[in-house]
């Protein structure tokens, strides 16, 4: 029934997709646990520094968590269908995306990953949308400022900084200027950021020590309450998309299959952090969201048995409700 209204071929879809974004973000609000600890290491730590908990209990805080999540669902279904990364009426990795990010959500609804998914998401639009054009000079160096601008909100996204060089890598020529321009664009927004510090009175050090405190030495995930079950049908889903993905080959089209490598190398290092961040309470893959929604999302949309389809979809949607209820600590069944 969701995969069936996400996949009408018309602009229906998209209303259905902003009504299921608006409910997940009702539903993850209503059972905020507003953990102060994911300002730790950003660069709003020094705004919410000793900040009590109720505080994020308002209304207005609430309703604006919940326009962060369906401004990130709109934006990430924009690029994918302009981009021409999936099918003009598949929207299901938008939907996916807000279901993970629900957990986001339910950790604070100001949580800085919100802020830096938006920028992530540009950046990569940005950088995509450079393919056979001849004047990519300012694609480039937006993509990589949007980038800088994502780390410096939230930390650990700093190991997607090597994005802006993958991408050129995949999707242009070699061009020396160009990478300059990764450069420059990754740096100008920390000047802008260090002179804020200085002109504040904070330590220098701070982006520095907030991307050290956002990384740990490689070790077994932690698991919270509510962890168990999202995890595990996540990677039932993973294997079901592994295995579409093995028999299929990937569209015709050039730059899908640039861009979908492109999405496929940012999976590297988002595996890795699973093993190297303890910025998650429920969802191991809280760094994977963005290119784990696409791949899923591809598989839902595609394919062939549709009704084995809808059931995984709806046990991830059964799922989700049952882990952010078990981590708000409502239900008695802790798994």
């Amino acid at each position: 029934m969701i995969l069936r209204t996400l996949k009408i071929n018309d602009y229906r879809a998209r209303v259905y997709l902003f009504v299921f974004s608006v409910l997940t973000g009702l539903f993850a609000v209503s059972f905020s646990v507003n953990h102060i600890s994911v300002f730790a290491n950003s660069a709003a730590s020094f705004l919410f520094n000793g900040t009590d908990y109720s505080f994020f209990n308002a209304i207005w805080f609430k309703a604006a968590g919940v326009l962060l999540l369906v401004a990130n669902v709109v934006l990430f279904d924009y690029v994918l269908s302009s981009q021409e990364l999936v099918e003009k009426n598949n929207h299901v990795p938008a939907f996916l995306l807000g279901l993970y990010f629900a957990y986001s959500l339910q950790e604070n609804p100001l949580h800085p990953q919100l802020f830096a998914q938006l920028l992530l998401t540009l950046s990569y639009q940005m950088f995509i949308s450079t393919y056979r054009i001849e004047r990519a000079a300012p694609g480039v160096f937006n993509g990589a400022f949007c980038l800088s601008c994502a780390v410096i909100l939230y930390p650990p996204y700093w190991m997607f900084f090597a994005l802006g060089f993958i991408c050129l890598g995949v999707l242009r020529p070699f061009n020396t200027r160009e990478y300059s321009l990764v450069i420059v664009g990754i740096g100008l927004p920390y000047l802008f950021y260090y002179t804020v510090l200085f002109l504040c009175d904070q330590s220098l050090r701070k982006p520095v020590q907030d991307i050290l405190n956002s990384f740990q030495r490689p070790s077994l995930p932690k698991y919270y309450n509510g962890s168990f079950l999202i995890n595990f049908t996540t990677v039932l889903i993973i294997l079901f998309t592994g295995i579409y993905f093995f028999g299929k080959s990937i569209s015709s089209k050039m730059k899908t299959q640039k861009a979908l490598t492109v999405f496929m190398w940012s999976l590297i290092p988002c595996v890795g952090a699973m093993f190297i961040t303890n910025n998650h309470y429920v969802f191991t893959a809280q760094m994977a969201v963005m290119p784990l929604s696409l791949f899923t999302g591809i598989y839902f949309g595609s394919a062939k048995r549709r009704i084995l389809a809808e059931i995984l979809l709806f046990l991830l949607v059964a799922v989700l409700i049952v882990s952010i209820l078990q981590h708000a600590e409502i239900n008695t069944i802790k798994i």
